[in-house]
């Protein structure tokens, strides 16, 4: 019982750390560039999954730090590395990855997943930012980011339009679009950038639409996320040529933005999404 109440208060973010992270491993984009960007870089001993380039103010840092593997370490080259602290994906702690939370536990791991991961509130990136802060000893850093980061999303809102944008926010697929779903941090962007996701009632971060659904709804803009192995340009290539709504007036005016897969998720980039979102979909130069 004591073990599972742990488990869920890492969980939630709600551990007090006995003392900061000396061999930190971070096993997402969003994280390494969140623990880079408040300074923490001294305690990461390696990184993994990245989903595009790091961001160029971060370069420098980053290539300083072993990167272990395209998507997760195997268990050996993790362990080989003596980690007192691991973060990135839920799916870190599966038992095909890095193992059950209890076996990391065991082993003197301790581990953090965002709040924001689960959360379509942007208050809650700031905060995942400021728990980063506590847990590496790196207070001042981490709030003076996020000050920035909430100082700039004032900005923005204060330039927007009343009226939003209908978009189309397409990850993959041909039979069906996938799709930014309503419960997450990639609708919550598109909305506080002035757009209204077509696709806003799934209930989740990412979902399967349909064509129909986007025919009907006539979007203003196709939102492509850009990663993995099917590039940006093979996406509009598809959606222009082959795509159920290879007619539509969007398609045919060319009114096609890209995001990055790491720029909607929860961390550091949210806000310059948003900025670049809302001179996409309104003109607004922030």
């Amino acid at each position: 019982m004591r073990k599972f109440i742990l488990s869920i208060m890492i969980l939630l973010g709600a551990l007090a750390y006995a003392k900061a992270p000396e061999r930190a491993v971070s096993t997402a984009q969003f994280t390494t560039e969140i623990l880079l960007s408040i300074g923490a870089e001294d305690k990461i001993v390696g990184t993994a999954f990245m989903d595009s380039e790091i961001l160029p103010e971060l370069k420098e840092k980053y290539e300083k730090i072993p990167v272990l593997s395209n998507k997760y370490p195997t268990k050996e080259r993790f362990y080989s590395l003596n980690p007192d602290f691991v973060t990135g994906w839920e799916s870190l702690y599966s038992p095909t990855n890095l193992g059950p939370l209890e076996e990391l536990e065991a082993n003197g791991v301790e581990v953090y997943i965002m709040k924001s991961l689960d959360s379509s509130n942007i208050e809650d990136v700031f905060q995942d930012i400021l728990k980063y802060g506590e847990i590496f000893e790196v207070r001042d850093h981490a709030q003076n980011l996020v000050k920035k980061m909430r100082e700039d999303l004032e900005k923005i809102k204060e330039k927007l339009p009343k009226e939003k944008i209908k978009v189309f926010p397409y990850d993959s697929g041909e039979s069906l679009p996938f799709v930014v779903g309503g419960n997450g941090m990639g609708n919550t962007i598109i909305e506080l950038a002035g757009g209204e996701n077509i696709f806003k009632d799934i209930k989740s971060s990412f979902g399967n639409g349909s064509w129909e659904r986007a025919i009907i709804e006539e979007p203003d803009i196709i939102l492509i996320v850009d990663y993995g192995d099917v590039s940006y340009e093979k996406k509009v290539e598809f959606i222009k040529e082959r795509s159920f709504i290879k007619d539509c007036e969007a398609v045919k005016n060319n009114r096609f933005v890209k995001i990055e897969l790491a720029d909607i998720s929860s961390g550091v980039r949210n806000i310059e999404a948003i900025k670049k979102l809302a001179k996409a979909f309104h003109g607004v130069d922030i």
